[in-house]
Order: structure tokens, then sequence, then C-alpha cells
């Protein structure tokens, strides 16, 4: 007949494992170990979900930050004696699968964003009017990183210029560089509708909007519209297609 654990035995667990035990106590536990298989599967579990998350966070530079944070809820569990241990450990097998899948997902996905993600805002060309100055300091902007400076200066063109398809185009860049997707798509699907020459390269990037946020079916539905005569634009397509 097993042996049931209990809170004790899971608090035992923790300080075994994390090197907390004198040197008799450790012997005494590890002699329990020998004739008590529930014990020792417990054990082995728990061994095995530290390694996973020990692995996990390796040369992650989150790490540092995570691990003070999972430190500071371990000892808040010690000292919340209402809260079972046995609990805590079921918590924290589930705890670490889910770190594991958003640190392995993330940068994943972050990778492939910046494979295909917006490089620069080409220099304008000359255009004359009050537009000129605006778009130039919007180009500076957003091949800095300053998005948002881009699109109050973009917001200004487009104000006195409501069917300019080069600020619309660049404005919905910007914003899907701030990650602000809905706007985003809204400028682009402008563009996408139109007959500028950005058209197609407007649905790529409506595409990556949605690779964004995970919604692989409307991704996927926005780099069907690509047609091959896209050239470079449709070679780009298939190859985010195929990290679907």
């Amino acid at each position: 007949m097993g042996i049931d654990m209990n809170d004790i035995d899971y608090e035992l667990i923790e300080r075994y494992l994390s090197g907390e035990m004198s040197g008799e106590a450790r012997t005494a536990f590890e002699t329990r170990m020998l004739v008590e298989p529930a014990l020792r599967d417990a054990v082995q579990q728990y061994a095995e979900v530290q390694d996973s998350l020990r692995q996990s966070l390796q040369d992650d530079p989150q790490r540092e930050a995570l691990q003070q944070t999972l430190q500071q809820q371990r000892q808040h569990f010690r000292e919340a004696k209402r809260v079972p241990l046995r609990r805590y450990y079921i918590a924290a097998a589930s705890i670490a699968a889910v770190i594991a899948v958003v640190l392995f997902w993330s940068p994943w996905q972050q990778d492939v964003y910046r494979q295909f993600g917006v490089q620069e805002m080409v220099s304008p060309a000359e255009r004359g009017g009050e537009s000129d100055p605006l778009l130039q300091s919007a180009s500076v902007h957003f091949n800095s990183g300053r998005y948002q400076q881009a699109i109050d200066d973009l917001n200004k063109v487009i104000e006195h210029h409501p069917e300019d398809a080069f600020a619309i185009y660049y404005r919905g860049l910007a914003y899907l560089e701030n990650k602000k997707h809905d706007y985003a798509r809204a400028d682009l699907e402008i563009i996408y509708n139109g007959e500028s020459v950005f058209k197609y390269d407007a649905a790529f990037y409506i595409a990556l909007s949605y690779f964004r946020e995970d919604k692989k079916d409307q991704c996927r539905n926005w780099l069907d519209k690509i047609p091959a005569e896209a050239g470079d634009t449709y070679e780009r397509a298939q190859r985010l297609a195929e990290e679907l």
C-alpha cells in the first residue's frame, strides 16, 4: 500500500533540492526515498520542473528578474501557511510550462517579425509646398525609431493632403511598429484598396500585423491577396506563409 504525501513532505522536498537541509537531515531524507517510492517520484518530478525552468531561462535577459520574482513567491508560500504546499508544487510545474512557452515562442515570433518587419521610411520625393519639410521630418523620426513623432508629422501632412498615399502608407507602418495594429490596418487597407504602388506591400504588412497577434487565418488570407506579379513582395509573402 502506498504512502500518501503530505504538505510537510513537499516542504522537505523543496528544502532538499534547494540545499537547505543539514547533513543529518539530508541523510535521513535520502533514506526515506529508498523505501518510499512516492516520495522518490515526487522529488524526481520536482527536480525536473526546476531543471526545465533553469534551461528555459538560460542566457535569457529576463532570467534574473524572473528568478527574483519566483524566489519572492516561494517565500510568500512559506509564510502563508493557509496555502497547501501540494498546490504550490503543482502550480510550480504549471508556471514552468507557461514560462517555457513564453520564452521560446516569443523570441521566435519576434525574430520572424524582425526578419520581415519594416526597415525604414524611404526619403520622400521632391513634392513642393508645406508638406516637404514635414515628410522629411517624419522620415528622420521614423528611421530613428521615433514612430509617434513620425505619426504626428504624417498626421499634419494628411490633414492638408488627405489622399497622400505615401503619407498614409508610412503612417500605417509607424502604427504597426508602435503595435497599434487596428490603426495600422485602417491606413494600410486604404492603400490596398487604392491604386498606389504600395498596394501589395500594404497587404503584406496587414498580414504581418495579424501574424504578430498570432491570428494565423487572417494572416494567411492577406498573404493570399499578393500575386506572383508582385515580385519581391510575393517572395516575402511566401516565406512568411512558411512560418505559419
